[in-house]
């Protein structure tokens, strides 16, 4: 679903917690397999269910590795934040505390704080600007508004 924000009046993608942007596999499936992982479970029992779910033999390993490049950037983006010398879910819990979804919740905590989730989020653009958009200019590159904003006036 897209929404309109009415301050920016920029279109926002709403997606729903069950889902998990970037990744093959549910948000449920997901938190399962890294907590089977924080818990010492080898990859190759963790991921029995990504398994049944059709993924790849080497998909667990691309989950760790997608996992580790967001709490690398959650920590770079959120100084002072949790226990820095936590990794992995420990420190995501450390932040947004014992919760039932940590990755939902440090998405949830990122947006609270002007940043764009970062839990297999797709997005390039981390920090959100305080500074408010034209009206009337689009975002999508190419699109005719962003085209005729971009053209100068005058002589």
């Amino acid at each position: 679903m897209r929404v309109r924000c009415r301050r920016c009046r920029c279109t926002h993608a709403l997606i729903p917690s069950f889902s998990l942007p970037g990744s093959s596999v549910g948000t449920a499936e997901a938190e399962g397999y890294l907590m089977a992982r924080e818990r010492g479970v080898g990859r190759g029992r963790a991921s029995v269910e990504l398994l049944r779910r059709g993924l790849s033999d080497s998909y667990p390993k691309h989950l760790e590795r997608m996992f580790a490049t967001a709490i690398t950037r959650a920590k770079a983006l959120l100084v002072g934040r949790g226990e820095d010398r936590l990794w992995g879910l420990a420190w995501v819990r450390s932040v947004v505390g014992h919760v039932e979804h940590p990755l939902v919740e440090l998405n949830r905590f990122c947006l609270a704080h002007g940043i764009n989730g970062v839990c297999f989020c797709r997005a390039s653009i981390l920090i959100f600007s305080s500074l408010p958009v034209r009206r009337g200019v689009s975002h999508k590159s190419g699109s005719a508004e962003r085209e005729t904003a971009a053209v100068p006036s005058g002589p």
